[in-house]
C-alpha cells in the first residue's frame, strides 16, 4: 500500500502518493533553479504553482481523492519542462524572445484588466471573441442605445466574470497553452512594460524645467495649509477650554447649592414639594447618618469629574505643563472609593424596600336615614402649605407633602358592592420593609382620618407619616362598600382619587365623579 502525503500548494490542499510527490518536488525544484535568480522569478514560480492547482483540481473527484504519479507526469507534459525554454530561445533567438508559442490551448472568459477602460469586460469579451477592443467597445455602444439593456448586461458580467489576475489565466484568456515556457514570456512582457513605463514616466518628470519650480509652489502650499490648520486646532481647543471652564464652574455651583443652600436661592420641587437642600429631601427615605455619608460620597463623585474637566479646560486654554500626576492618580482612587461607597450604601438603604405588607380595618358606617350617601374629599385637611393644586391630577401616584412633623401621601379610592345591607368602609393601609412583619409594622404607622355626618361621608385626601418614621414606599386605599339597591353621590373633587369603581357600563373614572349612582349586582348604574 502506497504512502500519501499532504502538501499545500498555492493555498490548497493536496493529497499525493509517495511517487506523485517526489516527481512534483523534483519538477518544482528544477522551476526554482530556472526562475529563482530572475527579477520576475517570484511571480513566475507563484503562477506555474498555482496553474498545477488548478490541473490537481481538475483530477480530484468524490471516488478519487489521491494524486497519482501518472497524474503528475501528465501536468508536466503539459506544462512543459524548464529546458524547453532553453531550447526555445537558441531556435528562436533575440528576434522572437517575446512571442508565444504557436500552439494553442482552449480558451476561458475573464475580465482583461491590463487593457480595461472600466471593469475590463469588453477588453475580455475581445480576447475571448478574437477580435479588436475598440470595435467590441463600439457594438456595446451601439447595443446599449439600440436596446438599453447592455448596462445591466455589463454589471452582471462584472461581477460574475472573474479577472484575469495570474499569468496563466491571462494565457487563458488569449486561448494559449498554459505552459512554463508561455508563463515566464508573459510575466516577463508585463515585468518589461512596468518598468518601461515608469522609467519613462520618471524621465519626463525629471526633464521636467517646471519640477522644481512646482516642488516650491507646493511646500508652500502645504506649509500655509499646515499653519491654518495649526491655528484653526489653537482655536478650537481654545474655545474647548473655555467651554469646559464655563460649564464646569456652572455645574459646580449649581450642585454646590443644591447641596448646602437654601431654597431662596436655589428652590427645588420633589414630587410637588419644596425642600432646603438635597439632604432635606432625602431625609426621609433613609437613616440620616447615611444620608450624610451618602451625601458625601455623592459630593465627590460628581464633583471629582466636573473638576477634572474644568483643570482640563484650563490647560487646553493655556497650553502648560505640569507635574499632576499624582493629584490626577489621587483624585481618581477618591473617586473610585465615593462611586463603590455609593453603592453601596444605595444597595443598604434598597435593602428597607425588598418585602411588602400591609394592614386593613373595616368601619361600619353609622345608620342614617337616607339610602343615599353623599361622598365628597375633604377641601380643607388642615395642613401646612395645603394647596388643592397638589391632588388635580390623575397621574401623580407619588404625591408627597413634607411638613415639620410629618409626611404627606395621596390615597386611593375605590367604590365597590358591599356583602351585607349595612354600608362599610375599608381602609387599607401597605408599604415596604426588610421582611413582611416590618414592612406590616411600618404600614399600621400609616394615620388616616375620615368623618362622618349622618349621610355625608368626607374623605381625608391624605394618610400622613409621624417624623422621624421613614418613607417605605407606604400607601393607603380606601373602599366605600355600597349595599345593592343603595345610592352614592359622588362629589366632583373625588375624580381625581377615584382608583377602583365597578359600573355596569364600564364608564372612565372621571365619567363617574358628580354624578348619583344606584349600586346593583352588576355594578353602579347612572341615576337619571
Amino acid at each position: 500500500m502506497k504512502t500519501t502525503i499532504k502538501i499545500n500548494l498555492s493555498g490548497q490542499i493536496f493529497n499525493l502518493d509517495d511517487d506523485a510527490y517526489q516527481e512534483l518536488k523534483e519538477y518544482l525544484d528544477s522551476i526554482s533553479r530556472r526562475f529563482r535568480d530572475s527579477d520576475e522569478g517570484v511571480e513566475i514560480i507563484g503562477d506555474i504553482e498555482s496553474r498545477i492547482a488548478e490541473l490537481f483540481q481538475e483530477k480530484i473527484s468524490d471516488k478519487k481523492q489521491v494524486i497519482t504519479i501518472e497524474d503528475v507526469k501528465d501536468i508536466i507534459g503539459r506544462m512543459g519542462q524548464p529546458e524547453d525554454i532553453l531550447d526555445e530561445e537558441e531556435t528562436t533567438g533575440s528576434g522572437s524572445s517575446k512571442s508565444h508559442t504557436n500552439s494553442r490551448g482552449s480558451k476561458r472568459l475573464f475580465r482583461d484588466p491590463d487593457n480595461s477602460a472600466i471593469g475590463g469586460v469588453c477588453a475580455g469579451l475581445a480576447a475571448y471573441f478574437g477580435i479588436e477592443i475598440w470595435l467590441m467597445r463600439l457594438l456595446w455602444v451601439i447595443f446599449f442605445f439600440a436596446t438599453g439593456v447592455l448596462f445591466i448586461v455589463y454589471i452582471v458580467l462584472w461581477i460574475v466574470v472573474p479577472k484575469a489576475e495570474t499569468a496563466a489565466e491571462k494565457l487563458e484568456m488569449r486561448g494559449e497553452r498554459v505552459t512554463v515556457s508561455n508563463i515566464e514570456k508573459t510575466v516577463k512582457e508585463e515585468y518589461e512594460n512596468v518598468k518601461e513605463n515608469v522609467k519613462e514616466g520618471y524621465q519626463k518628470v525629471k526633464n521636467s524645467g517646471e519640477l522644481k519650480k512646482t516642488k516650491n509652489v507646493l511646500d508652500e502650499i502645504l506649509h500655509v495649509f499646515g499653519r491654518i490648520i495649526l491655528i484653526c486646532a489653537k482655536i478650537i481647543l481654545f474655545i474647548i477650554g473655555f467651554s469646559l471652564i464655563i460649564g464646569g464652574l456652572a455645574t459646580l455651583t449649581a450642585l454646590s447649592i443644591g447641596f448646602f443652600f437654601s431654597s431662596v436661592v436655589f428652590p427645588m420641587t420633589f414630587f410637588g414639594s419644596d425642600f432646603q437642600s438635597l439632604p432635606e429631601m432625602f431625609g426621609i427615605f433613609g437613616d440620616p447618618t447615611n444620608l450624610t455619608l451618602i451625601t458625601i460620597a455623592l459630593f465627590f463623585t460628581i464633583i471629582i469629574p466636573i473638576v477634572a474637566l474644568i483643570y482640563a479646560g484650563i490647560k487646553m486654554m493655556f497650553r502648560f505643563k505640569a507635574n499632576d500626576k499624582m493629584i490626577g492618580l489621587t483624585a481618581f482612587v477618591l473617586w473610585i472609593l465615593s462611586l463603590v461607597f455609593l453603592i453601596s450604601m444605595a444597595a443598604f438603604e434598597g435593602w428597607h424596600f425588598t418585602d411588602h405588607g400591609k394592614s386593613s380595618i373595616n368601619y361600619e358606617l353609622e345608620a342614617f336615614p337616607s339610602d343615599t350617601l353623599a361622598l365628597s374629599i375633604n377641601e380643607n385637611p388642615d395642613i401646612e402649605g395645603f394647596s388643592d393644586e397638589w391632588y388635580t391630577s390623575y397621574d401623580d401616584d407619588w404625591h408627597l407633602l413634607s411638613t415639620e412633623d410629618k409626611v404627606y401621601g395621596r390615597m386611593d379610592l375605590n367604590i365597590l358592592p358591599g356583602d351585607f345591607e349595612d354600608w362599610e368602609i375599608s381602609v387599607r393601609k401597605s408599604s415596604q420593609g426588610r421582611n413582611n412583619t416590618e414592612a406590616v409594622m411600618n404600614a399600621t404607622k400609616l394615620d388616616y382620618s375620615w368623618n362622618q355626618s349622618s349621610s355625608a361621608l368626607v374623605l381625608d385626601p391624605y394618610f400622613s407619616l409621624e417624623k422621624p418614621n421613614k418613607w417605605r414606599a407606604p400607601g393607603t386605599t380606601v373602599t366605600v362598600l355600597v349595599p345593592e339597591g343603595k345610592y352614592i353621590r359622588l362629589n366632583k373633587n373625588t375624580r381625581y382619587f377615584l382608583n377602583r369603581v365597578k359600573t355596569e357600563d364600564e364608564l372612565w373614572k372621571h365619567e363617574i365623579a358628580g354624578e348619583v349612582w344606584k349600586m346593583t349586582d352588576e355594578g353602579l348604574v347612572a341615576v337619571d
